[in-house]
């Protein structure tokens, strides 16, 4: 069964690390976390993407896992 996400901006509270490029995200820094449309994405599998991969790649491609 294939869970429907998608992404929603949120200010990280303590550093995180992109899951399409591996750089860090700094605490206090706007980052776009994956979470289920209509079914829970529990946040150890959620993937976290940095403003900077968002703006490159869009919402789409990095939730297909394109690059």
């Amino acid at each position: 069964m294939e869970i429907q996400t998608r992404l929603i901006k949120k200010t990280s509270k303590t550093p995180k690390v992109c899951t399409n490029c591996n750089l860090k995200i700094d605490a206090g820094i706007v980052y776009h976390l994956e979470e289920g449309v209509d079914a829970h994405v529990h946040s150890l599998i959620a993937r976290k993407f940095c403003s900077n991969c968002y703006a490159k790649y869009g919402e789409k491609k990095l939730l297909s896992g394109e690059k």
